[in-house]
């Protein structure tokens, strides 16, 4: 039994057959029983007593009969209807059957009979009404969502389309509907250029399970970017019976990226600029080292592409070697012009250009170490360099292959206090000093792109 009572509205017209059935019902537990004794006055009550179930006998006197007051019953108000009749003839049913009744039993009839075809009228009439409810919050959901959905029968044929698909798809709902997709609808994968079809959905062994990019071409020759994705609708017996596609309008987003790309765009040549104003600034101060640090970031980025780093790694090379002396502008000039030997009290200043050279890009929020690299372009693998004598561990990736480029163009290159000593040279320094002062992948990489030809780029 039910935790609120159950209220029955029994209809019919022959008293001692209405007493008995009561009596039966209470037997029975039913306790809240309203009788009525005409269709017309089950029709006029029912809103008000709002019953659970009705019992509805057939053959009534006035002008409605119980088939004729259940069709109107059910326009009024949702209860199931369970018919009380001696009659079963073919047109009767035909009849009762319209009205869809949730029972249909012949007088006379048992307790157990009754009791039983209640009890499941009032269960079936749960779950159906369950059903509806979840149906009309499903419709809801479809209609409000800002999302396109469609969804296909397990032959390709549309069986529903909400609101954001037809406007998309600058098509109606009646007019998609049952009919196959690929006849409805246009849509390109980006990643392949091909038109998806029922046939590539159904074949597409979850490639659209994540979304993915492309492109609606609608009726009227208008582009939509969309991110695409399908589900399978799956049966008890885990067979696939349809799919499920959902287009989410990437307009905004392509719009966005854009946006996006155009400011990173700015930004990237802002920061190119940037760095080459900080780039003159140093070889202002040294002319006669004018083009050194673009010619070693050159040759230090080619060894690190030939050593196979990562493109930001690259990236970190190259502006770490257009700025690696940025330093020397807190050396005087005329150390950093003198034709002779430097005494040790100019060395010891020299060296600290590496320092200072960290502390002012130190300040700017690189994305990469380059502070770092740029402090250490003077260690060497055995703890002979400086500022810090760092041993090969202690050295960062980037600034042993800075070190080699820097080492190779320096001695290649004129200098206020000695000529160029030219590049075959530079390659022996390289040569002797391999996994002891050098770091011997970058070492070897550098003697390689000489070998085929590199040359560094004119001033």
């Amino acid at each position: 039994m039910q935790d609120k009572p159950i209220t029955i509205l029994l209809v019919e017209d022959e008293p001692v057959i209405a007493l008995d059935i009561r009596r039966r019902l209470q037997q029975l537990g039913y306790s809240t029983l309203v009788t009525v004794t005409s269709g017309e006055e089950a029709v006029q009550r029912a809103e008000s007593i709002a019953p659970d179930i009705i019992l509805m006998d057939i053959i009534l006197s006035g002008s409605l009969d119980g088939i004729d007051a259940a069709a109107l019953l059910r326009k009024q108000i949702s209860a199931p209807v369970i018919y009380l009749t001696a009659h079963a003839d073919e047109a009767t049913l035909r009849r009762a059957m319209i009205t869809e009744p949730f029972g249909y039993i012949l007088k006379p009839f048992e307790d157990r009979e009754l009791h039983t075809c209640i009890e499941m009228a009032l269960y079936k009439h749960r779950m159906e009404s369950d059903i509806r409810n979840k149906e009309r919050w499903f419709a809801t959901t479809l209609r409000s969502i800002g999302d396109a959905v469609i969804t296909l029968d397990g032959s390709g044929f549309v069986t529903i389309i909400n609101a954001a698909a037809a406007r998309i798809f600058e098509i109606t709902e009646e007019r998609a509907t049952g009919r196959l997709f690929s006849d409805q609808f246009r849509v390109r994968d980006d990643s392949t250029g091909q038109i998806i079809t029922t046939r590539t959905i159904q074949a597409s062994n979850g490639q659209y399970t994540q979304p993915s990019p492309a492109t609606v071409e609608t009726r009227s020759g208008r582009i939509v970017p969309v991110d695409i994705s399908v589900s399978g609708t799956i049966d008890p017996l885990d067979q696939t019976t349809g799919s499920v596609i959902v287009l989410r309008d990437a307009t905004d987003r392509k719009r966005s990226e854009e946006v996006l790309r155009t400011s990173l765009g700015q930004l990237r040549r802002t920061f190119e600029q940037t760095v080459l104003a900080l780039a003159v600034t140093a070889e202002k101060r040294d002319p006669y080292t004018a083009g050194h640090q673009t010619r070693v970031a050159k040759l230090a980025c080619a060894i690190a592409d030939l050593l196979g780093l990562h493109s930001e790694s690259i990236e970190a090379v190259r502006v770490a070697g257009t700025l690696h002396d940025i330093g020397k502008i807190y050396i005087p000039a005329e150390i950093l012009a003198k034709p002779g030997k430097l005494t040790g009290l100019e060395m010891d200043l020299m060296r600290t250009h590496t320092t200072v050279g960290r502390d002012i890009l130190s300040q700017i929020s690189f994305p990469w170490p380059v502070a770092d690299i740029v402090h250490q372009h003077h260690e060497r693998l055995d703890g002979s360099g400086y500022p810090n004598g760092l041993s090969a561990k202690d050295i960062l990736q980037e600034a042993k292959i800075l070190a080699v480029a820097d080492v190779v163009e320096a001695m290649s290159s004129h200098r206020p206090y000695r000529p160029s000593l030219g590049l075959p040279p530079a390659l022996d320094e390289l040569r002797s000093g391999i996994g002891t002062a050098y770091d011997k992948d970058a070492a070897e990489a550098c003697i390689a792109l000489f070998d085929v030809g590199f040359t560094f780029p004119k001033d």
